[in-house]
């Protein structure tokens, strides 16, 4: 029974090591800022996201997210479509993404945002989500006012503004 034992180890031990190793759950700061970011798109009646349950300490097999297999940090969300076009324009509070610092690939395209909402004193904190390679923020409400939002990106590789309310000549920096 004792080789039976050693081999049945020696089999999940192999299974893990071919599968990657899966986080189990996720940093709690990102669970609860993934929470928040459920109620600000659900805000004031959507049922989106159902899957991201308060109790539940696994994120990272929630709907829409990816973590990474190494440290267990998001490392994408893709949120395009989550919100209830029916509830129409709205302003994202950007400071909702700053616990994700792994987070590099961001889609919120399809949300009818209009724009973001300043932090306490003016300005915005969003950039501090320093690894954001790639954002979507296509078939929005933005207008022009995003793109002095976006300069402050250092490791920004795309963004995709389509189908938003972009006028006039744009002066495109880098």
């Amino acid at each position: 029974m004792g080789l039976f034992l050693q081999m049945l180890m020696a089999l999940a031990i192999m299974m893990v090591s071919l599968q990657g190793w899966q986080p189990l759950g996720c940093l709690e700061e990102e669970r609860i800022a993934l929470l928040n970011l459920k109620d600000a798109f659900n805000y004031p009646n959507g049922t989106s996201l159902p899957s991201w349950i308060k109790g539940d300490a696994h994120c990272c097999y929630w709907e829409r997210i990816e973590c990474s297999s190494s440290a267990g940090r998001l490392t994408a969300l893709a949120l395009d479509g989550v919100r209830n076009q029916e509830l129409g324009d709205w302003y994202l509070n950007a400071s909702l993404f700053l616990p994700f610092q792994e987070l590099y690939w961001l889609d919120l395209s399809r949300n009818r945002i209009a724009g973001w909402v300043e932090k306490k004193g003016g300005g915005y904190e969003f950039q501090k989500v320093s690894n954001l390679e790639y954002i979507d923020l296509g078939v929005n409400r933005f207008d022009n006012n995003i793109l002095s939002f976006m300069e402050g990106f250092s490791s920004l590789k795309s963004l995709y503004l389509d189908y938003n309310r972009l006028e006039g000549l744009i002066n495109l920096k880098g």
